[in-house]
C-alpha cells in the first residue's frame, strides 16, 4: 500500500507559504507564518508560542494518523533492520520548505551532543535540495576562518545581526542547487527560496537572534532550545573554512537534463539518509529492495502501480512507499524526489 498524505503546513517564526501555494497550482497564494510542509512526519513541532498545537505529525488521506501507523507497524513499515536500529522509529523528516524571507541564524545539534544534551537518539544534520529561487536567493553557511566562540558570544550579547552574518559565508541559491548542512554547522537560509528539506527527524535547534528579520521576537527557551544561555554556544562548530572549502565539501548542483535515477546526496556526504530524483517519461519499473521512502512530486502527473492497485500523483503531492512494497510500476511523465533513510545504493531500475 502507498500512503498520500493530507497538507500539513506548519506554524513557523518566519514568514512565507506563497511558493507552496503556487507550487502546489492554488489560485490563491498567501503569505503568512505557515511556510513549511511537514511531510510523513512522525515530528512535533517545537514552537514556544503555541506549545498546545503540537503541529507536524503527518495525517494520511484516509484519516490516519501516519505517526501511530508507524508504531502499530514498525518493521512492515520501516524494514526490519531499520527498525531495530532506531527503536521503532523513523529516522528522516522531509519538509517542503519556503523561504519568504531570511531566516534567523541557527545551528542544529550533531547526534552525540543531542544523546548528551537533548537525550535525543537523533541530531538534526539536513541538506536542502533547491526547487526553484529568486535571483537574489542566498544561503549562509558555515563559518568563515577565525570566528571564536568568544567573539560570537559578543556579538549575541551585543544583538549585532550584520556582524553575525558576516561571520558566515553567503552563497547564491539557485534551482537544482543543494546544499548539505552537517550538525553544528551554523547556518541561514535567505528569503526567495523553495525547497525539499531532508534532515534527522528533529526540530532541536540554539538560534543566536532573538528578533526574525520582519520583527518576530523569539521566547528565550527557543533560542536556548532549553540549553540556557550557557551551554548554547557548544553546539556551534568554530572550525573556519574558506568559502571554497565550504562549497567542495556541501554544495553540489544537479543536471536538470539527466533521466532516470539521479543522485543528489549519498554517502559521500551523510551515512544518515539520501536522496535522489527519479526523472521519467513513458513506462518505469523500479525496486526500492525493502527500503521504506519519502516521496514529494517536483513536476508532472503520472500513474504509479503498485501491486494490484494503481495511484495517480502530480506535481506538489507527497507520499510515503513502506518497505513491504512490491514492484514499482510508473506511467506518465515526472519527477520525483525520493528520500531514504540510511545509504541506498542498490536501487533497482528499469525504464
Amino acid at each position: 500500500m502507498i500512503y498520500k498524505f493530507k497538507e500539513n503546513r506548519v506554524w513557523r517564526a518566519y514568514f512565507g507559504g506563497e511558493r507552496l501555494d503556487s507550487f502546489a497550482g492554488k489560485k490563491e497564494q498567501v503569505r503568512g507564518r505557515r511556510p513549511e510542509e511537514w511531510i510523513a512526519s512522525t515530528v512535533t513541532a517545537f514552537n514556544a508560542d503555541r506549545p498546545q498545537e503540537r503541529e507536524g505529525i503527518s495525517i494520511c488521506q484516509n484519516g490516519e494518523n501516519f505517526a501511530e501507523l508507524i508504531e502499530k507497524n514498525p518493521e512492515e513499515m520501516l524494514s526490519k533492520e531499520l527498525s531495530q536500529k532506531f527503536g521503532g522509529k523513523m529516522s528522516i523528516l522531509v519538509k517542503l520548505l519556503d523561504a519568504g524571507e531570511r531566516l534567523v541564524i541557527q545551528c542544529h545539534p550533531t547526534v552525540p551532543f543531542a544523546k548528551k544534551e537533548f537525550g535525543s537518539q537523533f541530531g538534526k544534520t539536513e541538506c536542502w535540495y533547491i526547487l526553484d529561487a529568486d535571483e537574489t536567493a542566498n544561503v549562509y553557511l558555515g563559518f568563515k576562518e577565525g570566528i571564536t566562540k568568544e567573539y560570537w558570544k559578543s556579538l549575541f550579547d551585543s544583538q549585532d545581526i550584520k556582524g553575525m552574518l558576516d561571520c558566515l559565508h553567503n552563497h547564491k541559491a539557485k534551482k537544482g542547487d543543494l546544499f548539505f548542512v552537517e550538525g553544528g554547522v551554523p547556518h541561514a537560509i535567505g528569503g526567495g527560496c523553495l525547497m525539499v528539506e531532508l534532515q534527522e527527524p528533529s526540530d532541536l535547534m540554539v538560534i543566536p537572534e532573538r528578533k526574525t528579520p520582519s520583527g518576530v521576537e523569539l521566547a528565550d527557551i527557543k533560542l536556548h532550545g532549553g540549553l540556557g544561555f550557557e551551554k548554547m554556544w557548544d553546539c556551534f562548530n568554530y572550525d573556519g573554512m574558506s568559502s571554497q572549502e565550504i562549497l567542495d565539501k556541501y554544495y553540489r548542483h544537479i543536471d536538470e537534463n539527466k533521466m532516470g535515477i539521479i543522485p543528489v546526496v549519498d554517502q559521500e556526504l551523510t551515512e544518515r539518509f539520501s536522496l535522489s530524483l527519479l526523472r521519467f517519461e513513458g513506462e518505469y519499473e523500479l525496486s526500492l529492495d525493502g527500503k521504506y521512502a519519502v516521496c514529494v512530486v517536483t513536476d508532472g502527473e503520472f500513474d504509479l502501480k503498485e501491486g494490484s492497485e494503481v495511484y495517480h500523483f502530480k506535481k506538489s503531492d507527497n507520499f510515503f512507499i513502506p518497505a513491504s512494497a512490491d514492484k514499482l510500476c510508473f506511467t506518465g511523465k515526472g519527477e520525483i524526489a525520493l528520500c531514504f533513510a540510511g545509504n541506498v545504493n542498490n536501487i533497482a531500475e528499469k525504464p
